[in-house]
């Protein structure tokens, strides 16, 4: 019996249904929501359950929707249940500019250290994702939090404005007179 579960506080079968962040938990992890219907939480306690359940999860996400995704996980659980494609399979949901964190749980006498989340931050480098900060956390005992965030790509017509722009103040109207000799 599987014991992966998606949540949300809408329908499943409901097409109305956005959410604007999804929060994977990773192993023996209990988080209830404050019964925010925007929030799609996907808890996998086995690797073989990784694939079934980003699936499911993905199908209820539409492109450039999610603004937060995050990934809680125990520092044991990396080498395990840890999967690169939980990055690349919200990466088209999130929004230009949304934010990803990645929490990973520590403890007082096991604290998290930098080479352990190596994994983690390759994937999201690898992803796509620009790593904007990480660090132990405050207030966890040994815990570690990596934040990215998807580029914002401006289109052509954005970056021609820009050209335009520029080309303007690089001109001054003196340099349009020709002096006389």
């Amino acid at each position: 019996q599987k014991s992966n579960q998606i949540m949300s506080e809408s329908n499943e079968n409901n097409e109305s249904y956005v959410p604007s962040t999804v929060l994977v938990l990773l192993g023996p992890l209990h988080f209830e929501h404050a019964g925010s219907a925007d929030v799609l939480s996907v808890k996998i306690a086995a690797p073989e359950e990784t694939t079934q359940a980003l699936e499911k999860a993905s199908s209820m996400v539409q492109p450039s929707t999610v603004e937060t995704l995050h990934v809680v996980l125990k520092s044991s659980a990396i080498s395990s249940l840890f999967d690169e494609r939980i990055f690349t399979t919200f990466f088209e949901g999130l929004k230009q500019g949304g934010e990803t964190s990645v929490h990973v749980l520590g403890s007082a006498e096991m604290p998290v250290q930098p080479a352990d989340v190596d994994e983690i931050r390759f994937s999201l480098i690898m992803a796509g994702l620009r790593l904007e900060q990480e660090g132990l956390t405050e207030g966890e005992e040994g815990g570690w939090a990596l934040l990215a965030r998807k580029p914002v790509i401006k289109t052509v017509d954005e970056e021609e404005e820009d050209e335009d722009d520029e080309e303007e103040e690089e001109t001054t109207p003196d340099d349009k007179v020709e002096k006389e000799p």
